[in-house]
Parts: structure tokens; sequence; C-alpha cells
């Protein structure tokens, strides 16, 4: 069966789950993107036993849809990847209506990452760091895998094009030094309009950054939406203090305990809750580091995420009459390896 040539855009999601039954602990994780050609048929889905949900586990996309494309990946209770599930272990709803599974497939194609590595005056203490950092996580990609590397300040600037040479992306980033304002936003914008053209597989962004934004003229979420049109998945790095999870609680809930504090860091807190609120709104993942020396087992879990994802696809077939655009899609994996879920949703644009 031909998949559609689809007008879809969803931003892209990275969710953890909770599950009920006896083999509770079971995990699936959902990505949304917009589809690539290719056909796989598969037969009809079957019953699930119901699960209930946490709240953070949904999450509003924008969708323009023909096809609803989403990427998952499944952990059983030991924490290791399933593979070999079938088309017909999934279980997928909108608004309550089970959805015939149009595209089903599991990537193991290589990865492709861009390290856009900030180098503004904003994390000149912790720079080196950061640069160890990326160094570290290229040597754990594998075999096929290429990288390539984008410093930014108040503008981006591609230092390395695609490699799998781990001494020459080591001598270049080794080099870099701090020079300017921050313009993340635009910089990303930069790397996925014009780092990926040369590359087949799978596309990513690792992000290492404080996530403050200062002279950007691009707004996240315009970024993240191209993201997702893309099929690039965007995991930012974010260098935080061990007290900054504190302090960016207390300016969203309770300003008034912050009289006390320095403009300057009130600013910084507010600007670093803009983005990591936009990206997660967004489904980005967000990876916290004190001074990114903390990142030992990160490397392989991202990389292994990266490669065992199921691509499934469905073609919506109730188009219900509401006054709300907004539309509620939950993929279930069946009875078989165990009761688990991830919860996604777009409004859909007239």
């Amino acid at each position: 069966m031909n998949r559609p040539n689809d007008r879809v855009w969803v931003v892209k999601v990275f969710l953890g789950l909770v599950c009920l039954g006896p083999l509770c602990g079971e995990n699936l994780v959902g990505q949304a993107f917009r589809d690539s050609p290719s056909t796989t048929e598969v037969s009809n889905p079957s019953t699930a036993a119901d699960v209930l949900k946490r709240p953070q586990d949904s999450l509003i996309l924008g969708v323009n849809v023909d096809t609803v494309s989403i990427l998952v990946t499944a952990r059983n209770k030991k924490g290791d990847y399933i593979s070999n599930l079938k088309a017909n272990d999934f279980l997928v709803l909108e608004d309550g209506d089970e959805q015939p599974i149009s595209y089903f497939k599991q990537d193991t194609v290589p990865v492709n990452v861009v390290f856009l590595v900030d180098a503004s005056y904003s994390v000149n203490d912790v720079l080196q760091n950061i640069i160890d950092a990326a160094i570290t996580f290229a040597g754990h990609l594998r075999s096929g895998d290429k990288y390539s590397a984008v410093i930014f300040a108040h503008k981006p600037i591609k230092i390395l094009d695609w490699t799998d040479d781990l001494k020459s992306f080591q001598n270049i980033l080794r080099n870099v030094k701090t020079f300017g304002k921050t313009a993340l936003y635009d910089s990303m914008e930069y790397v996925i309009d014009n780092m990926f053209e040369k590359v087949q597989g799978k596309k990513a962004i690792i992000i290492l950054s404080d996530g403050v934004d200062n002279s950007s003229s691009k707004s996240l979420a315009r970024v993240m939406r191209l993201a997702a049109e893309r099929e690039v998945t965007v995991y930012p790095i974010i260098h935080s203090f061990p007290q900054s999870q504190h302090f960016r609680e207390m300016a969203k809930n309770s300003r008034e305990k912050l009289q006390n504090v320095s403009k300057y860091f009130l600013s910084y807190i507010d600007a670093q809750n803009e983005f990591l609120d936009l990206v997660a709104r967004n489904g980005g993942r967000i990876i916290f580091s004190t001074g990114y020396t903390d990142l030992k087992n990160i490397y392989d879990v991202l990389v292994e995420e990266l490669k065992n994802q199921y691509s499934l696809s469905y073609v919506p077939q109730v188009k219900k009459s509401t006054e709300k655009d907004f539309k509620e899609v939950t993929v279930k994996l069946r009875n078989k390896p165990g009761e688990v879920f991830v919860r996604l949703g777009y409004f859909q644009e007239q």
C-alpha cells in the first residue's frame, strides 16, 4: 500500500510513559514527524486494555494533516529496547477512534548529528567542558554515523562539514573561542536549513548551550516547527547551576520571593525558562548538566534511542464535527509485550 503524499507538519514529541498491569515498567516513547515515501501493508488492529496517563504525557502539536506520522521507541522494564515488534503490536487512536496503521517500519539507518556549540560570552566559564562533551559524544557514535560542527554566538559558523574523523573534529573544536552575544534560535534555523542536504538517515541536532537567547530575529516556535517539517530531532543539553531549577520555579510561581535577586540573574532565569518551556511544549527532549562533566551515561542512551525507533503512520479515518480543532492521539502497545502507551495530540489547521 503506497504511502500517500502528505502535507503534514507535526512538532516532535518525546514522552515518558506510565503503565499498569503485569509488565508495568515497559516504556513506549514517541515522536511525531513529517513522512518520507515508502510502503508497507499491515493487518487490522484488535482491542487493547485501557491504561491511565499522567498529565505530562500529553503534548499539543501543530499539524496540517493528510497523514500523521509518529516515531516510537519501546523498552522493557529492565530498560532494554524492544525489537522485532510488528504493526499489529501497536494500537493508534485519534479522539478515541481506532485508526488503521497505513505504514510501519523499524529504521536502523545511520545517524547524522550536528553539534551546535554555544561559543557566546555567556558560556565562557564552561566552554572547554562543552567542547569536551561534544568530542566525547562524537566518540560514542557508531560505524556509519557522521557528525558535523557549527559554533554560534551572534551568528552561526560552520567549522566542520560531515565527517567520521574524530581527530579532525577534536582538533577544530579545541581552537574555538568565545566571541559575542547569543543568537541560539537563528543558529538552530541555520543548521536545519543548511546542514542536512547531503546526508541520508536519521537527523539530529545536539545543542550544547545555556539556552539563553539574546539576539535572534527568529522565534523558537518557528524553528521547532521547521525541525518537525525536516524530520530533525532536537536534543538541547543545557548548562544549569545546581540551584537553577529552584529559581526557575520561583520565577514562574512565586516571583515576589525574588525581590532581592539581581536583575541580571532574574533576566537570565526568565530567558532560560522561555527556552525550556517552548522546547518542551514543542517536543524537544531537554537534558540538564552541571558544567557538562556529568554526562557519562547519556551519550549511549541518545545514540541507542535514535537507532531503535519504529516509524508508523495513519490517515485520519474519522473527522468529527467539533468547534475544537485539537485532536488527541494515543499510541499503545498491545499485550505483547506489555500494556504501555504514548499520548500525543495536534491542532488541525483549517
